[in-house]
């Protein structure tokens, strides 16, 4: 009998020490959902400091918004958005961690062979001669005359280098992880690595978005394009 009520004494005790716990564990929540909304708050608020364009990574959300001044000037909705990390079969490491919110800043985009308009450093007198136009040329019979550099159609599938060791992967459809591609890919580094060569596989942050949004946003990707990227849940 004894035993009974010292065995139904100790569940009740743990039963009170884990309600106890869960009680303690909510605020503890709350004040740290707090603490990273105060941050992204902040960083972004340096961000709109600045007249540059910025993007905005909402991975809860599933968009991704241009913005300058802190007013949203494009949305894009993500389809899918994955995490993607390359591991050979023999070697290799764990890739950078990701934390958030944080601020990615681009090293290389393709954003950065892009036509941009540069203003002239001096002003000068208005010449027809100056501003008058190559003339065309005529297409062939049956073609499409090509388009002048710098205007062509931008890709819909496209990397971006980020200064935290990982890349953002753009595509139109979600990436396929057939065996028959991961053996094609193991072969392809074994290959490499017995020629002497060691191949690059960073890890990537894959952007599944519309073809048309790919290639609007191509040449905002330019290097020191900031990227406010917000926590991945609430």
């Amino acid at each position: 009998m004894r035993t009974r009520r010292f065995r139904s004494a100790l569940a009740s005790s743990s039963t009170r020490l884990a309600l106890a716990w869960a009680l303690a564990a909510a605020p503890a929540a709350a004040a740290t959902e707090a603490a990273l909304a105060l941050r992204l708050a902040e960083l972004e608020t340096a961000l709109a400091k600045r007249p540059a364009l910025y993007l905005v990574l909402e991975p809860a959300a599933q968009r991704l918004t241009v913005r300058a001044r802190g007013l949203v000037l494009h949305t894009v909705e993500l389809r899918a958005l994955t995490l993607l990390s390359y591991r050979p079969l023999f070697g290799g490491g764990e890739p950078p961690q990701l934390a958030a919110p944080a601020v990615w800043t681009v090293e290389q985009g393709p954003g950065d062979t892009d036509r941009e308009t540069i203003a002239p450093t001096t002003l000068r007198p208005y010449s027809e001669e100056e501003e008058m136009a190559p003339p065309t040329p005529t297409p062939v019979p049956g073609g499409t005359a090509a388009p002048p550099p710098g205007e062509r159609e931008k890709p819909a599938s496209y990397r971006v280098a980020l200064d935290n060791g990982w890349q953002l992967f753009l595509v139109d459809r979600p990436p396929r992880f057939g065996w028959l591609r991961r053996f094609a890919a193991s072969a392809k580094d074994g290959w490499l690595r017995v020629r002497g060569r060691a191949p690059a596989h960073p890890p990537l942050v894959t952007l599944v978005v519309d073809a048309e949004d790919a290639r609007s946003l191509h040449h905002l990707f330019r290097t020191g394009t900031e990227i406010l990227v917000a926590p991945a849940a609430p």
